[in-house]
């Protein structure tokens, strides 16, 4: 293990702006000799939250850092509106307090002791709250958000439970590159994915206020140059039968 190598990685991640502790990080990675791993920080910024992944690669005897992924996800006003008997802030205040990578000391199973199982009924109290608000297409949204903001930061979830299908609706994403032992700073980042954020919101506000009449106006359109196209190709056919 090259403890220089190790440290020269921490002192780039820490003036790039990561944590102080990323040496110790490193260390438990790094120990374990594997091919590549990967780091995850999460910065909690203004409006929203910033989520890293770090990716390190071996060459040879030493390890580099290749890029980090940025994503921001932007904190949206959860009011106090119930759809479908859910009251959503509650809900919201609810999955807040609940352990999702159910990493606390963990008491074994016992029927007759409710702490043994109660992070269990509090996640699945959560996920039947969600299940109704997602019927609802206003509900569906905030479901689906609340499902982001808090299982982001969690590595594995049960099968049917992946929030990636969900990520383009309210975070925005970036890749920055090392280069020669420097990197785009995590505060560049931010306001580089914070501009992002503002261009995808302005382009949604387009959209909407071009309404129904945009999109079926781009319909009509095709269908407009499908019967000029069949218009020019029978009048074609005829020329060809009156020629013979």
């Amino acid at each position: 293990m090259n403890l220089e190598n190790i440290v020269a990685l921490a002192e780039m991640l820490v003036v790039t702006g990561f944590e102080q502790n990323v040496a110790k990080k490193l260390l438990r990675q790094i120990c374990f000799r594997p091919a590549s791993f990967v780091l995850s920080e999460r910065f909690v910024k203004e409006g929203g939250w910033l989520r890293c992944n770090i990716y390190l690669e071996k060459e040879g005897e030493l390890y580099g850092c290749r890029y980090y992924d940025a994503s921001f996800l932007k904190a949206i006003a959860i009011p106090e509106l119930v759809i479908q008997s859910v009251n959503i802030r509650e809900l919201d205040q609810q999955m807040d307090g609940i352990d999702w990578k159910l990493e606390e000391e963990r008491l074994d199973f016992d029927r007759s002791n409710e702490l043994s199982w109660q992070t269990e009924r509090q996640i699945e109290n959560a996920i039947s709250e969600l299940s109704k608000l997602s019927v609802n297409p206003d509900g569906k949204y905030f479901a689906d958000y609340l499902k982001l903001k808090h299982w982001s930061d969690v590595d594995k979830l049960p099968a049917g439970n992946n929030v990636n299908a969900i990520r383009s609706k309210f975070e925005v994403s970036q890749r920055f590159y090392f280069f020669d032992g420097k990197g785009i700073s995590v505060e560049e980042a931010y306001r580089f994915l914070m501009n992002r954020w503002l261009e995808k919101k302005l382009n949604e506000r387009a959209k909407l206020k071009n309404g129904n009449g945009g999109h079926s106006g781009g319909r009509s359109d095709a269908g407009t140059d499908k019967r000029v196209k069949e218009k020019k190709r029978k009048a074609s056919v005829k020329k060809t039968k009156d020629r013979v």
